[in-house]
């Protein structure tokens, strides 16, 4: 077969896949993404090997999370993104703090990892997943979110644990294998990449205010005709500005959603109405392509002690964002802090990155980035299962269960 008909086999299978898991997580009132990355695992290259050329399927879902922190960008609120910046700072520093401690104590206590093995997995067990905790936040659709945060608070501190990662990798790539820290730059990229940060948002700014406005009123004209010129202009500012973060460091989701969220009102509506109907082709495949990357294996064989480090690594956002909730965001209720820390249990994109240069530094080995890939699958899965647990008996279903049907189909 030649390489076309491969990848459409490929994309096939993975498509069945999912099908089957998110039916049955479906079921269960379970997320579907965590489903996704079960698909992927299982179909993948470590499990039952159907799938092993992985190249061009992970290129395309690079798409799916730029298109998403995108659309969360059109989303939400600038103004009161702004306000909240100040209390979410605390929450960061609190939250991701109990979560380090604890991800650092599982690692060196519980498996007896060393110094710098134990900091990297900490920094893994500190970082939630923008976009798993994204998806969830879109499934929501416009459902009440009963008992659930503020969903600007919850954005804005991805954000910020996405610039802490950032800064972690630098950090990372001057070490060696053997924990040696290589000369020079490393504290000239750290303050290189804040700049590029400070001159993306500015980069956004200047766009949305002065450029974008004028371009969206003269395309809107050619809607109702030409659907596909408003199209390809969301799509491309999208993509601009994510290549504009990946040149200053950052990942390129992160310039998606700046830009995005620096359109306001109307626009912004126009613009998500224009790229909805391909997101969500792309973020499936952005999901599969991640549990792809999980081998089980190696971390099974670790035994009863993986359940303590779990517990640990799940522990640690829950505690954390209870505390933090209740301290900087002043959640009176106890069960409305509760489901704060839940909603941050995920890991994802950033666990995998970190990992990935830490294998390729040869500062870990592939046992431990196995640990990492469950890590990230079973906090997508627990994540929610907690979440579901702390909502209120009367809140609305998050995961429905039962399609709807056509009341005229029962005549």
């Amino acid at each position: 077969m030649d390489s076309t008909t491969i990848f459409l086999l490929d994309l096939g299978i993975f498509s069945v896949f999912a099908l089957i898991f998110s039916l049955a997580f479906a079921r269960l009132r379970l997320p579907v993404v965590s489903a996704q990355i079960v698909a992927g695992m299982i179909a993948g290259p470590y499990v039952l090997g159907w799938v092993k050329d992985l190249v061009t399927i992970n290129d395309l879902s690079a798409i799916g999370i730029v298109l998403l922190l995108f659309v969360i960008g059109l989303e939400l609120d600038p103004v009161e993104l702004r306000k909240l910046a100040g209390r979410v700072a605390g929450v960061a520093v609190l939250e991701m703090g109990v979560a380090f401690v604890l991800g650092f104590a599982a690692s060196s206590v519980i498996l007896g990892a060393g110094l710098l093995q134990s900091i990297i997995f900490a920094m893994v067990a500190s970082i939630s997943s923008t976009a798993i905790i994204g998806k969830m936040f879109l499934e929501r659709g416009s459902r009440p979110l009963v008992n659930s945060p503020e969903p600007g608070a919850l954005m804005a501190l991805m954000i910020m644990e996405d610039m802490v990662a950032v800064v972690f990798l630098i950090a990372l790539s001057s070490f060696t294998s053997n924990g040696t820290l290589l000369s020079g730059g490393s504290l000239v990229q750290v303050v290189t990449t804040i700049g590029g940060g400070i001159a993306l948002v500015v980069a956004g700014y200047l766009v949305a205010t002065y450029v974008a406005p004028k371009i969206i009123d003269y395309l809107g004209a050619f809607e109702e005709e030409y659907e596909e010129i408003p199209f390809l202009f969301a799509l491309g500012l999208g993509f601009v500005f994510a290549v504009l973060a990946a040149v200053f460091g950052y990942s390129p989701g992160t310039g998606a959603f700046i830009i995005g969220l620096s359109i306001r009102g109307k626009r912004s509506k126009f613009l998500k109405s224009r790229i909805t109907t391909i997101k969500d082709l792309f973020i499936v495949l952005f999901f599969i392509s991640m549990g792809s990357l999980i081998n089980p294996i190696p971390a099974l064989i670790i035994g009863l002690p993986l359940l303590g480090v779990m517990a640990l690594v799940v522990s640690g956002k829950l505690v954390g964002g209870f505390a933090s909730a209740k301290i900087f965001l002043r959640m009176g209720s106890s069960k409305s802090a509760y489901l704060f820390g839940s909603w941050l249990v995920p890991r994802g994109e950033f666990s995998f990155v970190i990992g990935q240069l830490a294998l390729t530094l040869g500062i870990i080995d592939s046992g431990f980035f196995s640990l990492i890939g469950l890590v990230v699958l079973v906090t997508a899965i627990v994540g929610p299962v907690i979440q579901r647990l702390a909502e209120s008996r009367g809140a609305p279903a998050m995961f429905p269960t039962k399609a709807k049907t056509d009341p005229s189909e029962d005549r």
